[in-house]
């Protein structure tokens, strides 16, 4: 007889599915990316539109960190495994 699947948070089932079963480096190297996607714009906004865009960066950057590694560190932290 199978058993009957076991009642996680809401809060648990969230951080999985925005982790999506990424791993430390998967999440490391989409954080790496759009970091130098980041950089280009600001370099082409600098260069191009002389606009210097270092405020926005400081909170897009911290937005990206948390969205790659928060997930994933809960669901470490919490489950013992990714």
């Amino acid at each position: 007889m199978p058993t009957p699947p076991t009642r996680q948070s809401s809060f648990l089932q969230k951080m999985e599915e925005l982790n999506d079963g990424r791993s430390l480096l998967a999440n490391m190297g989409g954080f790496l990316c759009v970091l130098g996607m980041l950089g280009a714009a600001n370099y082409i906004c600098k260069i191009g539109l002389h606009i210097e865009l270092y405020s926005v960066l400081l909170i897009l950057i911290a937005g990206v960190a948390f969205y790659f590694f928060v997930p994933f560190l809960v669901v470490w932290l919490w489950r013992g495994r990714v």
